[in-house]
């Protein structure tokens, strides 16, 4: 039912109210199916024929423009709505106004999905090697030297998400299925972009993108880059860090393709997060000071003079710190 497919999915859908008479709406027929070979997974699509659902019709009478005849419901069609879901979980509808081209109504729905204020970074210049380190540096290793490091090392160690760059022949980062990969797929992973001008070209005028494609092993393109491994020190060419895992994006995706290629992603972006238990490290890492005593079994910290004075020192700074939490409250 309408309800269950539109309303209960959590997704987004691009809908035509038709006709089956209209000669507009069998002249629209083609670049339908155009829009359903390029819109899925992103956009779902679905048809509501007027003469049969006078119901909803009259539920999206502000989008459908409509008169009643003595037999049956006139409506002009064919008549787009697009349906989304905003951030508070409530649907949105909006109407299209213009030319039914293909082109023009793809244009339309790209501007209108809520993916629309995904950014997603690109990664550019002279030196790209350069701006593909920085990329995949974690947060905690940008910290100053001694204890600030250290400190940052501790707790944000294990916390990292997996990165992935996407390389494209052509400039992929404003697409729908780029900004859906980064929508969706954004607790699991940090996602980027390179735009290699020129393709996989390996003459001496070839780009520093593709001189960088080309050390990182990639074969073809477009393909996405993943290190699941992102808190390993050094540049990306270094000999010593894991290579990426190298998933290939079709040239030409139908929904199918585009469909098995997220969970792909998806699979082995979540891989990396079972099994480090990040998330776990994140939760409990504030902790107060008083619970870092040294365990007993040997050394310093057992049984003798110095052990006893370490943990008076330790419950002492217990105290001060449980102080001023009460002063802040």
């Amino acid at each position: 039912s309408y309800r269950d497919l539109v309303e209960d999915s959590g997704e987004s859908w691009l809908v035509q109210f038709y006709h089956d008479w209209s000669e507009p709406c069998k002249d629209f027929a083609p670049r339908w199916e155009a829009l359903a070979a390029k819109l899925p997974p992103m956009v779902r699509l679905g048809r509501v024929n007027v003469d049969q659902n006078f119901g909803l019709v009259q539920r999206y009478r502000s989008f459908v423009r409509c008169r009643q005849t003595v037999l049956s419901v006139e409506c002009t069609v064919p008549a787009l709505v697009l349906v989304t879901r905003g951030d508070g979980e409530e649907l949105h509808a909006e109407s299209y106004r213009g030319s039914l081209s293909a082109e023009a109504v793809y244009e339309w729905v790209k501007r209108s999905l809520p993916e629309s204020r995904t950014r997603i970074s690109k990664l550019k210049g002279p030196r790209a090697a350069e701006a593909l380190a920085s990329f995949l540096q974690p947060a905690w290793a940008k910290a100053t030297a001694g204890r600030r490091r250290a400190a940052a090392l501790e707790r944000g160690r294990g916390t990292e998400l997996p990165r992935a760059v996407i390389f494209s022949s052509r400039p992929i980062a404003d697409s729908i299925f780029a900004r859906h990969l980064a929508t969706r797929l954004s607790p699991l992973l940090s996602l980027s972009s390179m735009h290699v001008d020129g393709g996989l070209s390996s003459s001496p005028e070839a780009s520093p993108e593709a001189r960088l494609a080309h050390s990182l092993g990639l074969r073809s393109l477009p393909v996405v880059a993943l290190w699941t491994e992102p808190e390993e020190e050094g540049s990306p060419l270094d000999k010593g860090r894991s290579p990426p895992l190298l998933l290939e994006i079709s040239e030409r995706p139908d929904a199918a393709a585009r469909e098995d290629f997220v969970a792909r992603l998806r699979a082995a972006a979540g891989r990396r997060r079972d099994g480090r238990g990040g998330r776990a490290r994140r939760a409990g890492r504030r902790t107060c000071p008083g619970r870092v005593q040294r365990r007993a079994g040997g050394g310093r910290g057992s049984g003798d003079g110095g052990g006893r004075r370490l943990r008076w020192r330790w419950q002492w700074r217990r105290r001060r710190w449980q102080q001023r939490r009460r002063r802040r409250r």
